[in-house]
């Protein structure tokens, strides 16, 4: 699975973990969750999917996070990934009571919040896409539409809702912005989409665990209600930095990227003559047919 991908939901599945009552099967809502990647992390869980846009995804229901069709307190927990910050600012607010709403125990918001780090390292990575690879990612381009939420505004409302509210940081925010501008660039080539799974997989069995000091990239916002279990620190990471020996093998990845990036970028151009070589005698070749049959 792509780093990035696994941090959200590895995160929001092990916070589940700690807080379940024990032997106990959650009934869980993900609000945004057409890919149903959360039946992954947890398997023995009951859980549900809500989107706007459809999926082959068996059992999901299309609908509004900020009007959600179910009724009250129907789930143990709702949980959402990477959402927030594509939703209109003005539902926002709504939002985050209907995920109140329709849950009975916890609410999981997990994704970027708004500061200006975050807002810079992802400035940084839209002119990567642009600059270097030519393309304009849907989802970061809604990220600079819409404005990243506030955490305290989450939060705070979670609060007056009558939650008990804890946040919690993963993904390195220098380190994520190197590994994305490493793994979008090796998704546009699919000679290097081999190597990049290799390079997924090391992240998430090496690093993970490893990857939430400093500032980082992502905060699972979690609202405990009516008594629930709230979640703690101790025990969902490693108390230890990364090895300074861990990223190793990417810096060597990214040297040998290097060397393909030139090549490639000698190679190329030679590549595109070809093909209109190419196009020229097919040309030939029809005209050739063409008169053969006057003939």
């Amino acid at each position: 699975m792509p780093f990035d991908q696994y941090q959200r939901y590895r995160l929001v599945a092990d916070l589940i973990n700690q807080v379940r009552p024990e032997g106990r099967k959650l009934r869980v809502l993900d609000v945004g969750g057409r890919t149903g990647l959360l039946k992954r992390f947890l398997p023995s869980d009951h859980i549900e999917l809500v989107d706007l846009e459809a999926s082959d995804e068996p059992g999901l229901v299309l609908g509004d996070g900020a009007r959600l069709p179910f009724i009250s307190e129907s789930f143990d927990a709702v949980v959402s990934f990477d959402t927030l910050e594509h939703v209109p600012t003005r539902l926002r607010g709504a939002f985050v009571r209907e995920t109140w709403r329709v849950a009975k125990s916890w609410v999981i918001l997990a994704g970027p919040y708004h500061t200006a780090k975050v807002e810079a390292a992802e400035a940084r990575l839209r002119g990567f896409l642009t600059g270097k690879l030519e393309v304009h990612h849907r989802y970061l381009e809604e990220h600079h539409d819409h404005g990243l939420p506030k955490r305290s505004d989450v939060e705070g409302r979670f609060k007056e809702l009558g939650g008990e509210v804890v946040s919690i940081g993963h993904a390195n925010l220098e380190r994520w912005l190197g590994l994305m501008c490493l793994s979008l660039y090796m998704d546009r080539d699919a000679p290097l989409r081999g190597i990049a799974g290799e390079f997924h997989r090391f992240y998430n069995e090496a690093l993970y665990a490893h990857d939430h000091e400093g500032d980082v990239y992502r905060h699972a916002v979690v609202a405990c209600f009516n008594g629930a279990k709230v979640p703690q620190l101790e025990g969902l990471f490693s108390d230890r930095s990364a090895p300074s020996l861990a990223t190793k093998p990417i810096t060597a990845l990214v040297k040998e990227l290097m060397r393909f990036d030139i090549q490639r970028d000698a190679l190329v151009p030679e590549w595109d003559r070809l093909h209109e070589v190419n196009a020229s005698l097919a040309e030939d070749i029809r005209q050739h047919a063409s008169s053969l049959k006057e003939a």
